[in-house]
């Protein structure tokens, strides 16, 4: 794992020339997938067969990419962004029966030598976004440089996504809500509630399931986050102590001394 902690993101990007025209550049991104997708399905297919999760890779389409990178949302704290930044434009997916799955993937993840991690995400699964989307995320960066997306939703969760509610992310996505009217506030605002109240009753689904506490969810989080922690990966070295030399070692260096000053004074 690389320490991108001190690196602004701005400066984080995909290997492709920054000077050319988007569709060049979603072009060099589709290159950099194709190598990477399957080593990407080897890791999954081994992940599948250990923890019986169902998993699966996507590729982002073409003009997807190109609006993310111009989205308004995005652009008003992020004037730079470009298709250079999209850290999507390769993604994959492992669907988790368990939540408490998640730090043993992260630790498969990170030992499989598969890729660098650039940032983890586990915040989301307990405090949801505006449309109440709970998920676990890690941004990666390929061995050929390509940054992609590993994400890990929970059965519940990833259903109620495909029943609607991602239609409805979708809906308002790529809309200014500078320029919204009053009208579209006031949807935009009832589409919102019921997103989240759907993902809500998804989670609680989930604990019920798994007769978990969202106490044991926050563990397993928790769990996830410190095997990322590079300052777990080294042993904190103590500052090595100076030995004071012996009464005989000091006697030598004194004698060195005075002979170096008679023969000065010769």
């Amino acid at each position: 794992m690389s320490d991108f902690d001190s690196v602004e993101e701005k400066q984080i990007v995909n290997p492709v020339d920054l000077g050319a025209s988007d569709e060049d550049k979603v072009r060099q991104l589709n290159s950099l997938t194709e190598e990477n997708r399957p080593q990407v399905e080897e890791f999954l297919s081994f992940i599948d067969g250990r923890y019986g999760t169902k998993s699966k890779t996507s590729k982002k389409e073409d003009h997807k990419i190109i609006e993310k990178a111009h989205r308004p949302r995005i652009k008003e704290t992020k004037d730079w962004f470009g298709v250079e930044h999209i850290r999507d434009s390769f993604r994959f997916k492992t669907v988790l029966e368990n939540i408490e799955d998640l730090p043993k993937i992260a630790k498969d993840l990170k030992e499989s030598g598969l890729c660098e991690v650039v940032k983890t995400d586990t915040a989301k699964v307990l405090q949801p976004d505006i449309f109440g989307w709970r998920i676990a995320v890690f941004d990666l960066r390929m061995k050929n440089g390509q940054l992609v997306e590993y994400y890990l939703p929970v059965q519940e969760l990833e259903q109620a996504k495909r029943t609607g509610n991602h239609a409805t992310f979708e809906k308002w996505r790529d809309v200014d809500r500078k320029t919204m009217t009053s009208g579209q506030q006031l949807e935009y605002r009832q589409d919102t509630r019921k997103s989240f109240a759907k993902y809500d009753r998804a989670f609680d689904a989930y604990l019920q399931r798994t007769r978990q506490k969202p106490e044991q969810v926050r563990e397993a989080l928790e769990k996830t986050k410190r095997i990322f922690d590079k300052s777990k990966d080294k042993e904190v070295e103590k500052p090595s102590q100076e030995k004071k030399p012996s009464k005989l070692i000091e006697r030598i260096r004194q004698r060195k001394e005075k002979n170096k000053e008679d023969d000065l004074m010769r």
